[in-house]
């Protein structure tokens, strides 16, 4: 798995290619801890090329969301593969941030 963070003034875009899963989800959490510790107050994510993603992964966005949302922050999936697209759609996820499909 690969992630990608660019921050530009309040703008996050992160992009992740490949599985995330609990093997590598202590990536993700240090890249959204640099999100949080930035001036960003929109997180653009890129998930097209994001296969899967684990409960572990799903819960590190969770949390992340909680935190964000409290700062005034806000995420978009600015693209999804099918799968994500689907598993962000049955648990409902679409329901707090846009979910774009690729």
């Amino acid at each position: 798995m690969n992630i990608d963070l660019s921050i530009n003034g309040s703008i996050a875009s992160m992009k992740i290619d490949g599985i995330l899963n609990s093997e590598n989800a202590h990536l993700l959490q240090e890249k959204l801890s640099a999100v949080i510790a930035s001036k960003a107050n929109l997180l653009e994510l890129d998930l097209l090329d994001c296969r899967n993603i684990s409960s572990t992964g799903i819960g590190k966005i969770l949390l992340f969301y909680k935190d964000f949302i409290s700062t005034g922050g806000e995420i978009e999936v600015i693209r999804s593969s099918n799968s994500v697209y689907e598993l962000f759609s049955m648990l409902k996820l679409n329901q707090l941030f846009t979910v774009n499909l690729g």
